[in-house]
């Protein structure tokens, strides 16, 4: 199993082997080898994140132009059985066609005819 990781800013790609950490398939494996505060802890961050996205989804929705939640409706919201969903990764195609499907028609014809030069 590999590793891709690519950086737009150096321009390059490289592909690694998995570390073992990331390879472990088990909590108890993870454990094993890094230890449960460790685990705990990076377990945490990640969680912290998806709230965090989950959140500026309800920020970032809008209802006929206007927020769909003011920041008091959010702050006032009972988030204590969040849980993170799956994610489902989008590849590069889906994530341009959907980038371009929620543009305005006129500036969506202008990138189409800048593409095309």
């Amino acid at each position: 199993m590999s590793i891709v990781t690519k950086s737009n800013k150096a321009e390059r790609t490289v592909t690694t082997a998995t570390p073992d950490i990331i390879a472990a398939e088990t909590l108890e494996d993870k454990i094993a080898l890094q230890g449960e505060e460790l685990c705990v802890s990076q377990i945490n961050n990640q969680l912290t994140i998806s709230f965090r996205s989950h959140i500026r989804g309800k920020i970032e929705s809008e209802t006929d132009g206007e927020p769909t939640y003011t920041d008091e409706e959010i702050e006032a919201m009972d988030f204590s059985d969040w849980k993170p969903e799956s994610r489902t990764r989008k590849t590069p195609e889906e994530k341009a066609a959907s980038m371009l499907n929620n543009l305005d028609p006129e500036t969506l014809a202008a990138v189409l005819a800048n593409y095309q030069k």
